[in-house]
C-alpha cells in the first residue's frame, strides 16, 4: 500500500514481533527471546526512518521509556535511541498516569478514530504502532490499521500471550511483502482488508 491511499496520506503500522507458535511475550511477559541481531537492529533502523509519531499502549510505553531513555541504549544503539527519545508519542491510558518522557501526549482512547485522524494529519511520517498487542487490536476492530508487520520469529514458546488475543470478529488481510532475514526470522505484511 502506497503512502497517498492512506487516509491523509499518511499509514498507520503495526509492527510486532511474535514466535512460530503465536506469541508476543513469554508466560511471564519476558521478551529476552525477541530479535537483537546486528541484521534485525540495522533493518529498524530503516523503519524507523518512515516513522513521524508512535501511538503506543501504557505497558508497551512504560517498557520503552525505561529501555530508551537508559545510558545503555544511547551507547550500544544511539541512531535507535535518539529516534525514540525524539519522535512525537501518544500512549493511551485510561489511568491517565504515565512515566514523564519527553515529546508525549496522553490519551484515553475514547475517541481513537479522531486522534488516528490528527496523527495523520500532523505528523511528519507514517503513524507506528510497536507492540502494543491489545492496542493493535482495537484499532484493527475499528478500522484504523492500514498495514500489518508481523516478525516472525523461529522459537517454540509454548504458552504466552497471543498475538492478537481479544479479538472479536474476523479481519481478512491481503498480504503484501516478505522479508526473510540470514538469521531465519521473516517479516510478513498484511494489509487488512477494505484498507
Amino acid at each position: 500500500m502506497n503512502r497517498d491511499s492512506a487516509p491523509c496520506g499518511r499509514r498507520v503500522f503495526a509492527f510486532l514481533f511474535c514466535s512460530l507458535d503465536g506469541y508476543h511475550e513469554g508466560p511471564d511477559g519476558e521478551l529476552g527471546w525477541a530479535p537483537h541481531d546486528e541484521e534485525f537492529l540495522e533493518w529498524n533502523v530503516r523503519q524507523t526512518r518512515e516513522v513521524g509519531a508512535l501511538l503506543l499502549g501504557r505497558r508497551t510505553y512504560e517498557h520503552f521509556a525505561e529501555a530508551w531513555t537508559s545510558s545503555d541504549a544511547v551507547e550500544r544503539l544511539p541512531e535507535i535511541a535518539a529516534f525514540m527519545n525524539a519522535v512525537p508519542k501518544t500512549v493511551v491510558t485510561r489511568s491517565g498516569r504515565v512515566t514523564p518522557w519527553g515529546n508525549t501526549r496522553v490519551i484515553d482512547g475514547s475517541d481513537l478514530n479522531a486522534e488516528v485522524t490528527r496523527l495523520r494529519t500532523e505528523s511528519a511520517g507514517d503513524i507506528a504502532v510497536f507492540g502494543s498487542s491489545a492496542l493493535t487490536v482495537t484499532l484493527l476492530e475499528q478500522g484504523l490499521v492500514d498495514e500489518l508487520r508481523v516478525l516472525l520469529r523461529p522459537v517454540l514458546l509454548g504458552r504466552g500471550r497471543s498475538l492478537y488475543g481479544g479479538l472479536q470478529e474476523r479481519i481478512d488481510l491481503t498480504p503484501g511483502a516478505v522479508t526473510v532475514f540470514r538469521s531465519g526470522n521473516v517479516l510478513l505484511r498484511y494489509r487488512p482488508s477494505g484498507r
